[in-house]
């Protein structure tokens, strides 16, 4: 397992996890993404290429724009919403019934597959202080647009992760591998570890590079 200096890579998660909740608890749904925390939790610095962004309808990008604003004061979709609408439009055409995503963040990526037109269960494993304001965004989500985002699975059917699973210390990743993919018959990972997270795949999947040098795992 990787060291940040003295301290282990767990410990170092740790933290990093208690300063992401703590500023969702210092946090609205209407202002958060104002907050230092948040963007570097949500890499706001992030770049996705023009070629790669799907052509959506009025009706779609009139969603995702105002699902992007939320929680933050300035208009437009950033280069975070339309990856988020990448992975989107590449788990739509694979037709799931039903998805569970691992770090589900504040929820947004469910609004956003939902404002492209997923209708499937959803459920998101999260800590429970995310987990808590993520209901609290998805409500906001649903007033501001329309969309009916219910949160609640009933069998794993696909399993998504975007860069969480990957930055796991061996121990929750395993747990997660033992009890979620494993029960999951197919699923889309977009995998990058760093900061001292172990590089190993330890499930059978296919790989492929991605446009940023991370990979995206499939089965």
């Amino acid at each position: 397992m990787g060291k940040q200096g003295s301290i282990t890579y767990r410990q170092w998660l740790d933290n990093e996890y208690r300063l992401w909740t703590e500023a969702l608890q210092e946090s609205t749904a209407n202002n958060f993404k104002e907050h230092t925390m948040v963007k570097r939790m949500l890499s706001e610095d992030v770049e996705f290429p023009l070629e790669l962004r799907p052509e959506l309808s009025m009706d779609e990008l009139e969603r995702i724009a105002v699902i992007d604003q939320i929680g933050r004061s300035s208009a437009g979709i950033t280069d975070v919403a339309w990856r988020m609408v990448y992975y989107a439009d590449l788990i739509l055409r694979r037709e799931p019934s039903s998805l569970v995503e691992i770090g589900g963040g504040v929820g947004e990526f469910y609004a956003v597959i939902g404002a492209l037109g997923y209708r499937g269960d959803y459920y998101i494993y999260d800590l429970p202080d995310v987990s808590k304001f993520q209901i609290k965004y998805l409500a906001e989500v649903e007033w501001q647009t329309g969309l009916h985002l219910p949160v609640g699975i009933l069998h794993h059917e696909f399993c998504v992760s975007f860069y969480a699973l990957g930055e796991f210390d061996d121990d929750t990743k395993d747990w997660y591998i033992k009890n979620v993919l494993k029960e999951c018959p197919h699923g889309m990972i977009a995998w990058n570890p760093h900061s001292g997270a172990s590089e190993e795949i330890p499930f059978e999947c296919e790989v492929m590079e991605q446009y940023d040098g991370s990979k995206l795992l499939t089965w």
